[in-house]
């Protein structure tokens, strides 16, 4: 390939070349300070005779490591003779996030998935976005980003699928999402965060799907959901067996956030005593929790309430909040027939 150059990265990665290759992209960034450093943004391709390209992104948000292992194995358990494709990785997009484990990057404070597509780079962060969006979305014939809930959160084990403006890229990403085969598959309105990675797939025709895998520790179960639906997701797609795929898990449970979602938020500083575990189905008005205040013991504590019902895809791991805390988040559950009839509102 032509040698990319922006003004932040370079990168002279051979994505057409056979076989299995380890490279990096390279972030340059120095600070008013001075302090000039080069991060490497790990890349492997594992290409092998005719078929399409699948692009894996993990570490989109540097503290969440749950995507980051199940790309890390399968980057080591697939060889070359085992696919006819290519499969593109990137197990630590943000990678000067994913050194510091934080969401955000240290570097500018940038959330790389608000970013997209970065038509107007300044800042490191921006930079990493738009080279997604010129040289790996360019490759893609569809994508996969791993996401969890991180340092504070914990989500049910779901996909995450952006509604778009066109039918057939909606359709294709709606069918990545039941190949995956989570237990969940959570449905927003993609016109909503225009600024992420999924919306700036789907504006390239790119089929994109995104998952919400745990978080908060590390949960042997996310990690098989995951690392399992990627193998299905590559069958799907053809690159590997079909035989590798496992759909028996059960059926799937669609979480429709097009229009709302149910949001528990915490009105003040205090330690927050949770009342409903994840994956429970909730009416509005139920407890959600008991919230006691910090400082004043003898204020008496605050019952939070379910404001709608639905089902609680996540939920915070933390006694510790502040006012403003998403304590839970609730969502109604719809039909196969009523997400796909999303194409045609």
């Amino acid at each position: 390939m032509t040698p990319y150059r922006s003004s932040f990265i370079s990168c002279d990665f051979d994505f057409d070349a056979k076989g299995k290759h380890y490279g990096a992209a390279h972030l340059d960034y120095s600070n008013d300070e001075g302090v000039s450093r080069v991060f490497p943004i790990p890349i492997v391709s594992i290409t092998n005779g005719d078929g399409p390209t699948v692009l894996l992104t993990a570490g989109n948000h540097g503290n969440e490591d749950e995507g980051q292992l199940i790309l890390r194995r399968l980057i080591a358990d697939i060889s070359p003779e085992d696919i006819r494709g290519r499969i593109i990785a990137l197990p630590a997009l943000n990678y000067p996030a994913v050194r510091a484990n934080t969401r955000t990057s240290p570097l500018d404070g940038g959330n790389l998935n608000r970013c997209f597509p970065a038509s107007t780079v300044t800042e490191p962060t921006d930079a990493i976005a738009r080279f997604v969006v010129d040289v790996l979305l360019p490759l893609a014939d569809a994508g996969v980003d791993l996401h969890a809930g991180g340092a504070s959160a914990k989500y049910v084990n779901t996909t995450f699928l952006c509604t778009c403006e066109d039918a057939v890229v909606f359709r294709k990403s709606f069918d990545l999402a039941k190949a995956f085969n989570a237990p969940y598959m959570y449905v927003v309105d993609g016109r909503g965060s225009p600024t992420g990675f999924d919306p700036a797939a789907h504006a390239a025709n790119v089929p994109f799907i995104s998952t919400e895998l745990g978080g908060g520790w590390i949960d042997q179960e996310a990690l098989e959901v995951g690392y399992q639906g990627v193998r299905n997701v590559l069958a799907h797609l053809g690159i590997i067996a079909a035989s590798e795929a496992r759909t028996e898990a059960g059926q799937i449970t669609y979480l429709d956030a097009r229009k709302s979602e149910g949001v528990v938020y915490a009105p003040h500083e205090g330690l927050f005593e949770s009342r409903v575990d994840l994956g429970e189905e909730v009416e509005a008005g139920q407890t959600a929790g008991v919230l006691y205040s910090l400082d004043e013991v003898d204020r008496p504590p605050t019952v939070l309430k379910f404001p709608d019902a639905g089902i609680v895809c996540a939920k915070h791991i933390s006694a510790r909040v502040v006012s403003g805390t998403r304590t839970y988040i609730t969502v109604s559950t719809a039909t196969e027939h009523t997400i796909l009839r999303t194409v045609d509102d």
